[in-house]
């Protein structure tokens, strides 16, 4: 192995195998390790990265599945190739965001159905107040993303069914990580905000069908800001 390499740094546990993928991965374009240079053993690299044999076994197998590196029995693993760019984390988070995205916009639809029946003028009002804030903010060409998890928060609340709203605050949680690795685009995001007036005035009106359909719209704009994540990276690569 060469000298003078750079250290390996722990990493956090979610989808952690295709983490450790991703960080060997850098390890090696960032060590400038070539074809043919071998790797640290399993167990130095489970030590570095601070996570089992087990996990970084399943992560070094899905690089030797890509053609990354090779595995020699009784000798070690070596590098095979080495990737331009790649994120094996990033695609599994967009795959995962994806199908958790649907999900939600299919409970909130839910919850929008009986908060409908049962909203009063003071509940009104303060999502009112919310959208407000946001609108203004938009004017500004700033998402107040803070206020958009509040709305949302609220809107779940109002169904009056307290499992749903858990769940529903769970998944919005759960997506703040998701943001912060996917590259944002502020004005996709201002899109929503248009669409969250059509809801708000659906769900005043108890027009839960214009309110579903609001949802959709919503929805369809946070799918494009995920592909056209994902078609920004796919030109980069090409470009190269």
């Amino acid at each position: 192995m060469k000298n003078g390499i750079s250290l390996i740094t722990p990493v956090s546990k979610d989808l952690l195998y295709t983490k450790i993928a991703d960080a060997v991965s850098d390890y090696i374009k960032n060590n400038h390790l070539m074809p043919g240079d071998k790797l640290p053993s399993e167990r130095e690299l489970a030590a570095s990265f601070q996570t089992s044999r087990h996990t970084v076994r399943e992560a070094l197998r899905v690089l030797e599945n890509q053609g990354i590196i090779s595995s020699q029995i009784g000798s070690g693993t070596y590098v095979a190739h080495v990737e331009e760019e790649s994120s094996l984390y990033l695609e599994s988070v967009k795959i995962n965001y994806l199908e958790m995205l649907n999900i939600k916009t299919e409970l909130e639809k839910y919850a929008i159905s009986l908060a409908a029946e049962r909203v009063a003028a003071k509940d009104l009002e303060e999502l009112e107040s919310l959208l407000g804030r946001i609108e203004d903010s938009s004017q500004r060409g700033v998402f107040e993303s803070d206020t958009d998890k509040q709305f949302h928060y609220r809107l779940s609340e109002l169904s009056g069914n307290k499992m749903l709203a858990q769940m529903i605050k769970k998944m919005i949680e759960a997506f703040d990580e998701y943001y912060s690795i996917l590259p944002q685009s502020t004005q996709l995001c201002l899109r929503t905000v248009a669409r969250h007036r059509e809801l708000l005035d659906a769900i005043s009106r108890k027009d839960t069908e214009a309110a579903a359909k609001a949802c959709d719209e919503i929805l369809l704009i946070d799918q494009t800001l995920i592909m056209e994540n994902r078609g920004s990276r796919d030109r980069k690569m090409e470009e190269k």
